[in-house]
């Protein structure tokens, strides 16, 4: 390939367009498109595929993407696509350093600025905490039919502070999807009061191929519904891998993910009973669960200690799928 090849090639594979009058990037492979949104938290707004045009990504009815402020209720804004939850998910008040620090809805990081770079095969987001002494930095890239997400947060401080890290990955749901989970998964524990499931505390058996008359855990509410659930493996995931399947869109998209900085699974559902919106997410975590109060209790809560880096990998891999056993048994193409 000669170099104006090479330049036009890269130019595709990152290029800086604009969508709802804002600033964005569209990363290409030769299978997936996905367009990054700096402004908001550097949310990854989409994914979809090249070859079938199936989006994976939940994306905003209302289309409005006014900007938030820091501490903003995150209800009141988009809340579509990926973004990340830091310094935790729930908002509440800690204490570190002799002071109190409020920590916002969500986490800071969804309605944060981010300075963002492209190096020709990716992006390299930026930003400089305005609560704590901490960088948080991420390098998206595509290649193939995976985004490729590395994660680095460093304390610049002289203190420790507690923090969750949480992937907040809302997408579509259909009636008929499947959910994969870890290897390894035994129970299911009740984080949120559920009609459907029993109050918080309430902790399920789990299996993948549940007996007649057990709770199924690997199907979602049907669309007649109008509920929202959230609940987590009990206690650390033996590995860093689940999943989605859409039979009737033929395809399936992959998590994979560091267990180790990540050591907890949740999983977010709303079949319109929050904001009448559809979507579901599986929310890989370092805190067991969503607000620092709860997971100091528990004893599974981080505290990035000063100089400290919580650095790690996420991918999402998304492609078309077959069933390779017979309906009742399918399962993912995890590599």
């Amino acid at each position: 390939m000669d170099q104006a090849k090479e330049t036009a090639g890269r130019a595709d594979k990152v290029k800086q367009i604009e969508i709802l009058g804002e600033p964005a990037w569209e990363l290409n492979s030769e299978r997936l498109t996905c367009i990054v949104f700096p402004g908001h938290g550097g949310k990854v707004l989409s994914l979809k595929s090249r070859e079938t045009g199936f989006e994976l990504l939940f994306q905003n009815p209302g289309k409005d993407f006014k900007k938030a402020e820091p501490g903003s209720p995150f209800e009141e804004f988009e809340a579509c696509g990926f973004d990340d939850a830091f310094p935790s998910i729930d908002p509440g008040f800690v204490t570190t350093g002799g002071r109190e620090v409020a920590y916002p809805d969500h986490g800071e990081i969804w309605s944060a600025g981010f300075d963002c770079l492209a190096d020709g095969e990716g992006l390299c987001l930026s930003y400089q905490s305005k609560i704590l002494p901490y960088r948080y930095e991420k390098r998206l890239s595509l290649r193939g039919d995976t985004l490729h997400c590395s994660y680095r947060i460093e304390n610049l401080g002289r203190d420790a502070f507690p923090c969750i890290w949480a992937c907040h990955c809302l997408v579509v749901y259909m009636p008929d999807m499947r959910l994969i989970y870890p290897a390894g998964t035994r129970e299911i524990e009740v984080v949120l009061d559920s009609g459907r499931l029993g109050p918080a505390g309430t902790v399920h058996q789990f299996s993948p191929s549940p007996e007649p008359g057990t709770w199924d855990f690997t199907r979602v509410p049907g669309a007649e519904t109008e509920g929202m659930e959230k609940y987590y493996v009990r206690g650390e995931v033996k590995e860093g891998k689940c999943g989605f399947i859409y039979p009737s869109a033929g395809m399936a998209a992959d998590l994979k993910y560091d267990e180790k900085e990540l050591p907890y699974l949740g999983f977010w559902i709303t079949t319109g009973g929050y904001r009448g919106d559809k979507n579901c997410a599986f929310e890989p975590a370092g805190g067991y669960y969503d607000s620092i109060g709860t997971a100091a209790a528990n004893q599974r809560l981080r505290l990035l200690r000063p100089g400290e880096v919580m650095a790690f990998d996420l991918e999402i891999r998304l492609y078309p799928w077959k069933p390779e056993r017979q309906m009742g048994e399918e399962r993912s193409e995890f590599r």
